[in-house]
């Protein structure tokens, strides 16, 4: 089955967290930055995955966090609902900074900073704002410190399970006691799980998209974006004319996009 019309990943983490390997880890191919700022935040990249039970080309936006507080209040906003509704697995990256061990030993327990908590709530917080508790999704918390086999990570993985975040380490390879697999093939896993439909429109023909994907994807893909720039510009009040090309500016498409569900 063709899942015509599915749901977001949305992948996050701070402009120094290395977000680029992580959606090369799992969709295949590294996303391109911004060719005048260097930076992913606005950029759109795809998955095109493949199971034993449907196929979809998955779309992945990329945002970059450099204040917490300030980036929830703008997915709180009322205008991001329906553009947090088209999300259906969040992916949250962080690294050697944002980790706290006990003590100078290298095989010391390993936990993370308030910092991550405070993310991983934020995101709790703007997914149960906006979908109430009928969001069904998935949401993972990928470490990329270095690895080290000594290390012990249980303290991390239980404090991002109390969060609603499955923790993976980008580097674990192998399976877990309880033959799982570890690292990025479970993070595959887990994704691949994933209900991806947006509605159960996608079980049936599509009779009402005269307009064709590529111009379904195209707004699709801009809605997030166009949302942000709206947020981040409180002057603009939509009275310029729109052209409906769009256009980029530091990572953002600056015109806003009415998200219609299929």
């Amino acid at each position: 089955m063709e899942i015509k019309h599915p749901r977001r990943i949305l992948v996050i983490g701070k402009p120094d967290s290395d977000i680029s390997r992580v959606v090369k880890e799992i969709t295949g191919s590294a996303p391109t930055p911004d060719a005048s700022t260097g930076s992913l935040a606005g950029i759109t990249h795809e998955w095109n995955v493949k199971t034993a039970y449907y196929t979809a080309a998955i779309p992945v936006w990329i945002d970059e966090i450099t204040d917490t507080t300030a980036w929830k209040s703008e997915f709180l906003n009322p205008e991001a609902k329906e553009v947090v509704q088209a999300v259906g697995a969040w992916i949250y990256c962080f690294n050697s900074s944002d980790i706290k061990k006990e003590s100078a030993d290298d095989d010391a327990e390993v936990t993370i900073s308030e910092h991550v908590e405070a993310t991983m709530k934020a995101v709790a917080e703007v997914v149960e704002k906006a979908c109430e508790m009928m969001w069904d999704g998935t949401r993972l918390a990928v470490d990329l410190t270095p690895a080290n086999k000594g290390r012990s990570t249980i303290n991390a993985e239980e404090i991002c399970l109390d969060l609603g975040f499955e923790y993976i380490h980008i580097d674990a390879t192998g399976k877990n006691e309880y033959g799982e697999n570890l690292g990025m093939e479970r993070a595959k896993e887990a994704l691949e799980a994933n209900e991806w439909s947006a509605s159960s429109a996608d079980d049936d023909d599509d009779e009402d998209n005269v307009g064709g994907m590529d111009d379904e994807q195209a707004q699709m893909n801009a809605e997030l974006w166009g949302m942000k720039a709206s947020l981040l510009d409180p002057d603009n009040e939509g009275d310029e004319e729109d052209d409906g090309k769009g256009e980029e500016n530091h990572g953002f498409v600056v015109y806003a996009v009415e998200w219609k569900k299929p």
